[in-house]
């Protein structure tokens, strides 16, 4: 099994078009993905989940990823936090 914490730190926070990617990752994964704060955790597989999580920026979510495929499934999560889910890259594009 795979804990981290991980900081919503794009702008925006944790909306829709972020949700979509998470989800999306967490779906090419056998592992069981979730996210979770204060007692409450979701399945990443699911949109509608990770929307209730209601995670604006500065946000503290902990990541749990546990079968299958862990370590890549939780690697793959993480790397979406890390990079504020290529908030800036969609701004540019946008923009464009």
């Amino acid at each position: 099994m795979f804990t981290k914490e991980l900081l919503v730190d794009n702008s925006s926070g944790f909306h829709v078009r972020v949700a979509t990617l998470v989800c999306k990752e967490a779906m090419k994964h056998k592992a069981t993905i979730r996210l979770g704060k204060g007692g409450y955790d979701v399945d990443c597989k699911s949109c509608l989940d990770l929307l209730t999580l209601m995670a604006p920026k500065g946000t503290v979510l902990t990541l749990t990823v546990d079968g299958e495929g862990g370590k890549e499934a939780f690697d793959a999560i993480v790397s979406l936090f890390e990079h504020k889910f290529y908030e800036d890259e969609f701004a540019d594009a946008a923009r464009a």
